[in-house]
């Protein structure tokens, strides 16, 4: 009987300036991880406004699932930040739940759907005819996606959607109101690839209600646009962990000049992938060199996808685009939906006048041109969104404690961006994780969380390693049965 009238309960929670509707919702839950670990845990929605600056904005519901410690002495709760942004971190999955269950050991893990990751209100499918030349020009693919923004914008407006509401500034706002409705006096955080972004915003405005925050693959408030020269670096990189390897080296000494040469091909002549469009059937798509580069963009990062780029380049090169094509199909549905969300978000964080010249002169330079922020800014200026003001991406300066992780081949969030922040942060320690990638910096990478937990319980953790096995590539031709990349089955 007490469990249904806990599932019953509505609590008015104390409400932030300019959110007095807000309210909270708690259901009880008992969950079960795979390995048979109980947990009792909350499903719980908070009400918040969705445009604090609107006088009559809709309410919007931000979901989470607090786990809850049977630590003896617990600490201040953990929330934590997923990426994206558009991602959402709430599940009930047996195997995710193993992964908090030593994060219990300091308090309880609140996991958080920030506002407009699980809103149906906020995606858009689009319905035109295929665009069967996106990844063979830059030009193509941008007209197409102003074609998508401005449609989706409209639909959007139709539903009532307030786009100037997803803001990380507003974010930051939420999960401050959700602090004071959990009743918690302080939070810990822990944050990944966007979510330093939403973590960082956080201490600024709300610095003193932080007793520790872990940032996983930084990208800080002037962060969101990236430099171009940045993929330039990671691709030397990855060059001479290639002409290191005594397996590769013989038949790619230089993987820059093999790059050169494949673009140089898929300049003149692009190539056709065939791939099966959700209506249409099998449809031939034209690959060319800024398909090419797009996929290294949105792949290069992750050190799960390092591994089969020789290959990649290598098979192109001899006329083979079996690699190419795995990867295009993966990436193939960015051109066939909008996620009003992760758009307004990075939008609204934008970049200063200054840094936008950085990357304006960069890319001449580059060989990769600005594919790393494609399709920003040009494709979204159709949304019409205000940015905003400059003081969102000012330095951060503040005695929150902070742990950062960085992964020594994380093109997306490279470990130098962390280090930017750390001028600001005098309390804060950099751990850099050998050999891994945007991924591998906690999730696949168990020798991050004991690291982590320690450092959340207090410890000093600037001595303590986190480690990830050496790259090993996949071979150019046939396999190798200590590993294994999807794009070249065995």
């Amino acid at each position: 009987m007490k469990r249904l009238l806990a599932s019953l309960l509505v609590l008015a929670c104390a409400a932030p300036a300019g959110a007095a509707d807000s309210a909270l919702t708690l259901t009880p839950k008992t969950l079960t991880t795979s390995s048979g670990v109980k947990l009792e845990a909350d499903a719980g929605r908070l009400l918040v406004p969705e445009n604090r600056a609107a006088a009559k904005s809709r309410p919007i519901a931000i979901g989470f699932l607090r786990l809850r410690s049977k630590a003896a002495s617990s600490r201040a709760p953990l929330f934590y930040l997923e990426g994206g942004p558009g991602s959402r971190s709430v599940t009930e999955n047996p195997r995710a739940l193993d992964f908090w269950v030593p994060f219990l050991e300091v308090g309880d893990v609140v996991l958080i759907d920030q506002r407009g990751t699980n809103d149906s209100l906020l995606t858009w499918q689009w319905d035109g005819p295929p665009p069967l030349a996106y990844f063979e020009h830059e030009d193509s693919a941008l007209r197409h996606i102003d074609t998508m923004n401005r449609r989706a914008r409209g639909v959007f407006r139709e539903r009532g959607v307030d786009l100037a509401g997803y803001t990380t500034t507003e974010s930051a706002r939420d999960l401050d109101a959700l602090r004071q409705a959990l009743g918690a006096e302080r939070v810990s955080l822990v944050g990944f690839s966007y979510g330093t972004h939403l973590g960082t915003a956080y201490i600024r405005d709300f610095g003193d209600r932080v007793e520790s925050a872990v940032l996983l693959g930084t990208e800080g408030p002037e962060q969101t646009y990236k430099l171009p020269w940045v993929m330039d670096v990671q691709f030397r990189k990855l060059a001479l962990l290639v002409a290191a390897d005594s397996l590769l080296s013989g038949k790619v000494p230089d993987l820059v000049a093999l790059y050169d040469r494949v673009v140089g091909k898929l300049r003149r002549e692009p190539v056709v992938i065939p791939i099966v469009h959700p209506r249409a059937g099998t449809l031939p798509l034209r690959v060319g060199a800024f398909g090419l580069n797009y996929v290294l963009r949105v792949d290069l990062g992750d050190a799960s996808d390092l591994v089969v780029v020789p290959r990649l380049l290598w098979s192109l090169d001899q006329g083979d685009t079996t690699v190419l094509a795995w990867f295009v199909r993966k990436r193939a549905g960015g051109g066939l939906g909008v996620h009003g969300m992760n758009q307004a978000m990075d939008i609204a964080s934008g970049a200063s006048p200054a840094r936008m010249a950085l990357i304006a002169e960069q890319a001449k330079a580059s060989r990769f041109a600005d594919v790393i922020n494609f399709p920003h800014p040009t494709a979204t200026a159709s949304w019409g969104l205000p940015i905003l003001p400059d003081e969102f991406r000012a330095p951060l300066v503040s005695a929150a404690r902070v742990l950062f992780v960085s992964a020594e081949l994380d093109m997306n969030t490279p470990p130098y961006q962390a280090e930017e922040l750390r001028w600001g942060l005098p309390n804060s320690t950099h751990l850099v994780v050998a050999n891994a990638g945007h991924e591998q910096t906690w999730f696949q990478n168990d020798t991050a969380i004991p690291v982590i937990v320690d450092f959340l319980k207090g410890m000093d953790v600037r001595e303590r390693t986190i480690t990830h096995p050496p790259l090993r590539f996949v071979p150019l031709e046939g396999s190798d049965p200590r590993v294994f990349h999807p794009a070249a089955p065995r």
